[in-house]
């Protein structure tokens, strides 16, 4: 194989203008490229068991199913060889396991690079936006194909933003990232391959928001024959009725229903390097996609591993056996920073090998009490900037370091990473308020006119005890242990709460409906998502991911139309963070982010405990091409970053 420079484009240097040095002086289109080298391959070759459907005349020879130009992959440690089944666990069918971590589970229009400095095109061979940053033009790879052999053409995002994005139906709500002064942003088909999105404003971090979006290119041939609007009214009608549906849109969900970028319906297509090809109550399985649309530096088309397995587990201490026991080859997503010792101890036994990677979060677990709360004594005590720096200065976050990372970790405040160049060391001390101070906050409760009864717990206003529930789902960190040390402390200054382990499904339910008293999530991320994703920081449509203030996001969200106006402050950062989403200069986006940030150091409307922790990912002993270290976060679609497609036994 001969590499030979075919040209040589300013990718680098662009993206990092477009992410963190603001704009370049230019007057033509800005172009960037995945292929700052392309591969002189004479020929592609495949999988055996593809050979074979080819051979019996059930696919088109291999040449026939890649693109034109495919996404060509470095092996990190040597090109692998084909075959074998991957063995992942998960603690639910329908949410995410380590199935899902083990390949590209987006397969977007761009992704972030393997460094997590850039965006990079990924679906698109090319990306170029104008020097206003209001006009980005995408080429689609050229005879890309769906995991059926359907073509992808700029007639897939057409009916995704037609049929989809503007459909009132499906999308309640059109998401900021794609509107410009409150209407949806323009879509120009230019040809087959060619298409362009506009904004009003500028738009520098529209890269950055979408590298998570897969349904901006959805299969179209599959998803029409659901669709109000290329179907017989009397022939929907009868497939709603059949289905035990009620309208025309609940049926299209259930056929367009994905996880993030999996379909979770073995016949919807797929552009990822695996499909679903059987689900169980008990048991996913995941089979190569053989139009999958990258290769690596030889002509091999990638995946190597022929399916992955998602079984079903009870719950991770089942999953830590499964480990020890050598029952699975892949694990990052049900690991415990706490076991990593025995993970050690029985990497032999095994058969397995364990690596540390490093998590970008801020604050793994940061809690958020419900300002809006429907019990209007609650609310005034949670909205009590007081009450909330006594429940800070409560927490020993040292021992928490100790006891559950064994050190490993960093006592902080929910904030972006020091990193970061929207930090101050103040915010990851919350100038102050994230150290141990119990008796310091004790004072402050008493300030609030707290009483305490015969117990010493705390009495509100009214005479009831000050009890609340902090509810969470588990997540893929140890959140468990973070919880029992938090309560205890709260329990030693005279706050009764109590823990309600809730699954992921109510969380997403009961979150955003104002219905908690309290919760957990991680907080922060890299710079590549910040502002973008601010929900923490800022008062967005509620989600399950946050409770602190639902009403007054739900306010922001709807224009004032629905929940609860909030108090001016979160009204400016509301706006400064929007300035943000269209300000062309760098320096005063840096200036902007850092003082939403401040007000939230000196607010603790999230009170982080720890963060910048590391996170132990098993591999198969046999198994190569996973990188020893690396970045494990949504920010990076966890492995997506490095091709986790690539990892094949040597066996």
């Amino acid at each position: 194989m001969r590499k030979k420079s075919l040209w040589i484009v300013m990718a680098v240097v662009l993206m990092m203008a477009f992410t963190t040095l603001g704009l370049a002086s230019s007057t033509v289109m800005y172009s960037t490229e995945t292929e700052i080298e392309f591969y002189d391959i004479p020929e592609y070759n495949e999988s055996p068991l593809l050979s074979e459907r080819v051979n019996a005349g059930e696919l088109p020879p291999v040449a026939d199913r890649l693109p034109v130009n495919p996404y060509v992959v470095d092996p990190i440690e040597s090109i692998g060889r084909y075959g074998g089944t991957l063995r992942t666990a998960t603690t639910s069918i329908e949410s995410w396991g380590d199935h899902a971590a083990a390949f590209d589970f987006v397969a977007g229009l761009v992704k972030p690079n393997e460094g997590a400095s850039d965006v990079i095109p990924n679906l698109a061979s090319k990306v170029e936006f104008s020097e206003d940053m209001t006009t980005f033009r995408f080429y689609l790879r050229e005879g890309l194909k769906w995991s059926d052999g359907a073509p992808v053409t700029t007639a897939n995002v057409a009916f995704w933003y037609n049929d989809i994005l503007l459909n009132e139906d499906l999308t309640q709500a059109i998401p900021i990232k794609f509107r410009s002064r409150g209407a949806a942003m323009e879509f120009t088909v230019i040809d087959d391959l060619t298409f362009e999105f506009g904004f009003a404003d500028p738009q520098p971090f529209f890269l950055n928001s979408i590298i998570h979006d897969a349904a901006i290119v959805s299969p179209s041939h599959y998803l029409e024959q659901f669709h109000e609007n290329y179907v017989d009214a009397d022939e929907m009608a009868a497939m709603v009725a059949e289905a035990g549906l009620e309208t025309w849109y609940q049926l299209f969900l259930q056929k367009n229903d994905v996880l993030i970028g999996i379909p979770r319906v073995p016949e919807r297509p797929s552009l990822l390097a695996y499909k679903l090809t059987e689900k169980t109550s008990e048991r996913l399985i995941f089979e190569r996609n053989p139009y999958y649309w990258k290769v690596d530096s030889v002509g091999n088309q990638l995946p190597y591993i022929d399916r992955v397995t998602g079984s079903l587990a009870s719950d991770r201490e089942v999953i830590t056996g499964m480990i020890m026991s050598g029952q699975i080859d892949f694990a990052s997503r049900n690991v415990d920073i706490r076991n990593y010792p025995l993970y050690r101890q029985f990497e032999e036994e095994g058969n397995y090998r364990t690596f540390l990677w490093q998590t970008t979060m801020g604050s793994d677990t940061s809690y958020q009490f419900n300002m809006t709360h429907n019990d209007p004594v609650l609310r005034e005590i949670f909205q009590d900037l007081r009450f909330r720096r006594a429940l800070s200065l409560a927490i020993d976050r040292d021992e928490i370091n100790d006891v559950v990372y064994s050190g490993h970790a960093i006592p902080r405040h929910a904030t972006v990473l020091p990193s970061s160049q929207y930090y101050r060391p103040e915010f990851g001390d919350a100038y102050g308020y994230a150290t141990y101070d119990p008796q310091r906050a004790r004072l402050y409760l008493d300030e609030m006119g707290l009483a305490t009864d015969a117990q010493g717990y705390r009495l509100r206003p009214d005479g009831e005890r000050l009890a609340f529930t902090v509810e969470f789902t588990d997540r893929p960190y140890p959140v468990v242990p973070n919880l029992e040390l938090v309560v205890e402390y709260w329990r030693e200054i005279g706050v009764d709460a109590q823990l309600r382990a809730v699954s992921g499904e109510l969380q997403s339910q009961r979150a955003p409906a104002n219905m908690m008293d309290a919760t957990i999530w991680a907080v922060g991320s890299t710079d590549m998502m910040f502002p973008i994703s601010a929900n923490f920081f800022v008062p967005s449509t509620p989600s399950w991911e946050e409770s602190q203030w639902p009403e007054w996001g739900r306010w922001i969200a709807s224009d004032g139309e629905l929940g609860e106006e909030p108090p001016a402050l979160l009204k400016d950062i509301r706006a400064w963070w929007e300035q943000i989403l269209v300000e062309p200069d760098r320096d005063e986006r840096v200036r902007l982010g850092s003082q939403i940030l401040d007000e939230h150091a000196k607010n603790l409307w999230s009170i982080g405990t720890i963060g910048l922790s590391p996170r132990p990912l098993i591999a198969n002993a046999d198994l190569r091409n996973v990188p020893e270290r690396n970045l494990w976060a949504w920010d990076t679609l966890t492995g997506v970053h490095v091709n986790l497609e690539q990892m094949f036994f040597d066996r």
